[in-house]
């Protein structure tokens, strides 16, 4: 069922994302394994992103995350993930899809890369908590430099996440769903959080 449905959305958007990649796996970045649809349309359905919002897809792979964030809400999505071949692929997607001004890819390192007025941020595991830990730095500085209302979106985050995110003073829990495994096609249930970012001083 899931697997049809991402075929299906695939279908309706003109791009190919339902290849995983694990080339470049090492001990600090994962390789990408695409979020399920359904996932994404429970991500809109909760109602918190707006066409004015830039979202950015950590780890965005071949940019399934952007390409339906744009589609359904029509705000601006930048993916960022450090693979070439990954990038290369998303932009194939791109010259496909139907919306591509508010699309954008760029090949970067998380830790050295936001967009200004970036307020919404997803996460697929994309990397380790100590990336996520400079990335949250990234984030605080952009914060210092211009305060907005920033959320964080965690999906399917793994044990090492699961005892991170928890103790992070920085990370409000504001919502989260839940998803069985019939639901995302795997063999154990998952849940998408939704984090509000808070500085500390």
């Amino acid at each position: 069922m899931q697997k049809s449905k991402d075929l299906n959305w695939d279908g309706k958007l003109n791009i190919s994302t339902e290849s995983v990649d694990y080339s470049l796996e090492d001990d600090q970045n994962y390789g990408y394994d695409p979020t399920p649809y359904i996932v994404l349309e429970r991500l809109v359905q909760l109602d918190l992103l707006n066409e004015d919002d830039v979202v950015v897809d950590y780890g965005c792979g071949m940019g399934r995350v952007g390409f339906f964030i744009n589609s359904q809400v029509g705000c601006k999505v930048v993916g960022i993930d450090h693979s070439e071949r990954l990038i290369e692929k998303a932009n194939e997607n791109l010259k496909s899809y139907d919306g591509s001004d508010g699309v954008v890819f760029v090949r970067a390192k998380a830790e050295e890369y936001l967009p200004d007025g970036a307020n919404c941020l997803y996460f697929f595991n994309p990397f380790s908590s100590h990336i996520f830990q400079k990335v949250l730095k990234r984030i605080e500085e952009s914060y210092e430099n211009n305060p907005r209302e920033i959320l964080i979106f965690f999906y399917y985050s793994t044990i090492e996440y699961k005892l991170y995110l928890p103790t992070e003073p920085r990370l409000e829990l504001m919502d989260f769903v839940y998803f069985s495994e019939d639901e995302i096609g795997g063999d154990v249930p998952a849940r998408l959080d939704v984090f509000r970012f808070k500085q500390l001083r």
